[in-house]
Parts: C-alpha cells; structure tokens; sequence
C-alpha cells in the first residue's frame, strides 16, 4: 500500500509550469506560422503554374488537331463590311473589330462571338459547353453575350460563358467574381491589338486613364497596302483576332484579313516564343467600362485587351506623339551587332506598361500586359509546352525577342537579331 507520504511527492503540474507550457508553445507556433505561410503561397504558386500548363496544352491540342493556333477572338462583320468587300475595298479600317477599341467614336458595330476559350474548350475537358454553344441562328451571328438562342434543354451562350472552369484561374488572382465566367490567362498577341489595323496602347499611371489609350501605329514603310502591314504584325506575336460573315450572307465573300499561325511560322523558335501569359486583370469585369466599351466580359469576350497580352508600343515611341506611332523611323533596326535601342522599351520601369505595372491598377482590361498576383515575374507558357517564370526585371531587347513568333525575318527597319540562349533563362 502506497503511504501518505509517498502520494503527497507526486504533486501534479503546478500554475507556473502551465504558464512555461503554453509559452513555449506560442512561441513553437509563432515560428511556424510565416514558414506556414510561405509553404501555402508557394503551392497557390505552383497551383497557378499547373493551371496555365494545362490550359497551354489545351491550345496546342487545338493546333495539334486544326494545324494552326485559333484566332484570339472572333467577330462577325456587318452589312457595312460585305458591301466594302463586294466593291472591291478590302481595307480592314473599315471592319467591325476598331470599333470595339477603347475610346473609339461611335457605337460598336457587328457581333463580338467568342474568345480563344471557346474554341479550346475540348481540350479542357469541357466539349458539352462547346456542344451548346451557338455560333449562328436564323441566318445571324450569336454574341457570346446572347441569352436567347438555345436548344432545348441545353443553355445560351451567356450561362455557359460564366461557367466557373477552374483551370481558366489562377488560385492567387483576388479580382475573381463569383459565377462570373473568370479568366486569369491571355494569349499572345504581338504588338499591335489588332494586326490587319494596328492600334498601340499607351499605358496610363493611375485607374481611368482616359483616352487616348489606343493608338495607330505604322508598323510598314507602305501604309497604303494593308498587306504589307500584315507581313510584319503577323510575324510580331501568335495569336490574332479573326472576323466572319454572318451565316446566310456573303458565301461567295471572303475576309482577306484573317491569318493564323502554324508551328512553320514560329520560325524564331518554339522554345523561345510566348504563347501564354498571366493577366489578372482580363476576363471579368464587375460592370460595363470604358474599357470594355459598355459591355460585361467574361472568358468568352473577344475582346484584345481581356482576351491577349501585347507588346508595348512604346518600342515605337514614348505615346507624346498626336495622333500616331510610328515603328519605321530607325530606333528598331539594328546596327551591326546591336539591335534597335527601341525594342528595350518593351519593358522600361516608368513606362506604365512594364511588367507588372499592372499592381497599381483595379479596372480590369486596362492592363493588356503580362500582370501576375506574383511578386517578381509571371508564369508563361512558350510554344513547345515548357512553362517557364519571367522576371519582371527582364530586358526589355530580350523580352521583346520572346514575344515575336518571327522577328528575325522583320524587314529591316525593325529587325531582331537572334536570342542568344544565355540571355534569358528562368
């Protein structure tokens, strides 16, 4: 039997010694919480990165399948178009798409139909939203925006549009709206929003900038044949906007303007090329701005700005110019064995349109640049399926290398030397 006196030494855990307990806890727990922290960002990090990947794959199994990159956005043209082209006048100017461009005069004309989304929707794993989706009805074009047209029990383009596909967002992008269609990722599209009538966008240092944020920009020494324009903006980015006819209309017409890339055009290397970018600011917008030229956005706009990443056109000028850039005067084109002084304002700090500049903004599609919720740089995805991070500190010479599908066979004026593989590298 135990004795009295041999219980009263097995005292329990005294007040003080709580109080050490927990302190030593606290600061166990004190210690592990930015290590915590730190883990949870880098896998949000590398949650984001997997998700441009599998959207990158989706789009090379679109050129895979079709032997060519689709077209970043699609619209339908008008009756205004089809009598230009029956007469002969194939100036893209006069097309639907420049006036879909922020701070264009007058009302937008013909439909927007559908974003580069749409048409990789298979390879993402969602063919019944591709399955519903209309093009055309009743002879007329169908706007992404269209609540109408639907077969029975299947839905219109708008519900579909707002469809939460998780791959299209990055899990660290805070500007998500709930059941609103998100998009966290944009496509290439060179240094003009438009390549068969080149617009620039001249950056702005605060939300709202007003226009002029869309400028022209003379990207041939021939600007009288549109042509000879599209030779050079086809070979400065990957993917391009795309019009039609409406359905019923025009058969015997076809749309001069419309050019696609294949992997043969890649001709400065699928491993150096961008094809994918992060863009927190594309996709959605909370309401219809000036940017959006009045209407909601979601994946499914075709839209340049909410749909692709460009080029900055201060390659071409600082934007103090009146009324147009011109890329053709001398500061593209090298000298020996140094190239144009102007490709390094593609990504210049100061010029509102650098990498990442985007962290000062909140509107969304008035940052058509590279914009990650990353510190430091962007996920990117390059035309051979590698998926690599861009410092945002990256020359600007090189970065524009990386944009251009083709810039070593640029006309002279703006011609890239080769990307020497030691100059970039993640």
């Amino acid at each position: 039997m135990t004795s009295r006196a041999q219980r009263s030494g097995q005292r329990g855990a005294t007040l003080t010694d709580w109080i050490m307990a927990i302190f030593i806890v606290g600061i166990a727990v004190g210690l592990m919480v930015p290590w915590l922290d730190h883990t949870g960002g880098v896998s949000r990090r590398e949650q984001c990165r997997s998700h441009l990947r599998n959207v990158e794959l989706a789009i090379l199994g679109y050129v895979n399948a079709h032997n060519a990159f689709p077209p970043s956005g699609v619209f339908a043209e008008d009756e205004i178009t089809l009598q230009n082209l029956a007469r002969g006048n194939t100036d893209p100017s006069a097309s639907v798409v420049p006036t879909y461009f922020p701070g264009a005069k007058g009302e937008p004309r013909g439909v927007p139909m559908s974003s580069w989304v749409v048409l990789v929707l298979p390879w993402l794993d969602h063919q019944e939203l591709l399955d519903q989706w209309r093009m055309a009805a009743g002879g007329s074009a169908v706007s992404y925006l269209d609540s109408t047209h639907h077969g029975e029990g299947q839905a219109s383009n708008n519900p579909i549009a707002e469809t939460a596909i998780g791959v299209l967002r990055c899990p660290d992008d805070e500007t998500v709206l709930l059941n609103r269609g998100n998009l966290s990722y944009v496509v290439n599209g060179g240094f003009a929003l438009w390549h068969a009538d080149p617009v620039g966008w001249v950056g702005g240092a605060t939300d709202g900038t007003p226009a002029p944020t869309a400028r022209p920009l003379a990207w041939s020494t021939t600007p009288v044949d549109w042509t000879k324009t599209v030779d050079v903006t086809r070979r400065l980015g990957v993917m391009f906007i795309e019009t039609k006819l409406p359905e019923g209309i025009g058969q015997n017409v076809t749309i001069p303007w419309n050019v696609r890339s294949t992997h043969a055009d890649i001709s400065d290397g699928q491993s150096w090329t961008l094809v994918l970018s992060e863009n927190t600011l594309a996709g959605v917008s909370a309401e219809p701005t000036f940017y959006s030229r009045g209407l909601l956005t979601n994946w499914a706009t075709p839209l340049p700005n909410f749909t692709s990443f460009f080029g900055p056109s201060n390659v071409c000028g600082d934007g103090s110019f009146p009324a147009s850039l011109d890329c053709t005067t001398g500061g593209l084109n090298p000298n020996g064995g140094v190239d144009g002084p102007g490709w390094a304002f593609a990504n210049k700090e100061g010029t509102y349109t650098n990498i990442n500049f985007g962290h000062n903004l909140t509107i969304e599609g008035s940052f058509p640049f590279p914009n990650s919720p990353h510190e430091g740089g962007f996920s990117a995805g390059f035309c051979d399926g590698a998926v690599r991070f861009i410092r945002s500190t990256i020359d600007g010479t090189v970065y524009s290398k990386l944009i251009t599908s083709a810039g070593e066979k640029l006309p002279i004026h703006c011609r890239q030397l080769p990307l020497d593989a030691i100059e970039f590298s993640d």
